[in-house]
């Protein structure tokens, strides 16, 4: 190979390496944001325990910090994780509304928990009474939007790991919630 020809690749392999690679112009980097923090109940509608049919639901807000590849705060508000039993199969919702302020960019978005909604169990109490939820699932999705200054606003999807516990009775209970979205892009 030629000098100017092996001058050439090597200029090529450069502008690919800082762009994303060969075929992948502009590929951003793949990293998990996790929020961690304090959940507070607001309320919460119960059932027993030991029953075939069960319904609870946990009402909550949560705030704490925001890590990589966006690190900062995030907050919680008008959350629920509602649990449901019937013919024997156990189901979980979520509907998680959350914020991430990193900066001056701000990310809002919503984790949900779709089919088969699983990952949940209830929380029981000595008169077989469900105080509360207790959430872990891997099985999560996320939907987002980014808003940088002066950029478009770009929205994302991916999966996502929740794990906490919801305790409603009596409401105003703190537990600790970890919410883990996968395969976040860098900025």
């Amino acid at each position: 190979m030629g000098k100017k020809k092996l001058a050439v690749a090597i200029t090529m392999m450069s502008i690919a390496s800082l762009t994303g690679g060969i075929g992948a112009p502009g590929a951003q980097a793949q990293n998990d944001e996790t929020l961690s923090g304090t959940a507070t109940t607001t309320g919460g509608a119960t059932g027993l325990c030991s029953s075939s049919a069960l319904l609870a639901t946990a009402n909550f807000n949560a705030a704490g910090s925001a890590t990589a590849p966006y690190p900062g705060t995030f907050t919680e508000t008008n959350a629920s994780a509602s649990l449901s039993r019937s013919t024997g199969k156990t189901q979980l919702k979520l509907a998680i509304p959350f914020t991430i302020n990193s900066g001056t960019t701000t990310i809002t978005g919503t984790i949900t928990n779709p089919k088969p909604y699983a990952g949940g169990s209830p929380l029981c109490g000595p008169s077989f009474q469900i105080y509360g939820i207790a959430v872990g699932t891997n099985g999560g999705q996320y939907t987002a939007t980014i808003q940088r200054p002066g950029q478009p606003a770009h929205t994302i999807s991916g999966t996502a790991q929740i794990n906490g516990g919801f305790q409603f009775r009596p409401p105003g209970r703190q537990t600790t919630v970890t919410e883990t979205l996968l395969a976040f892009p860098s900025p």
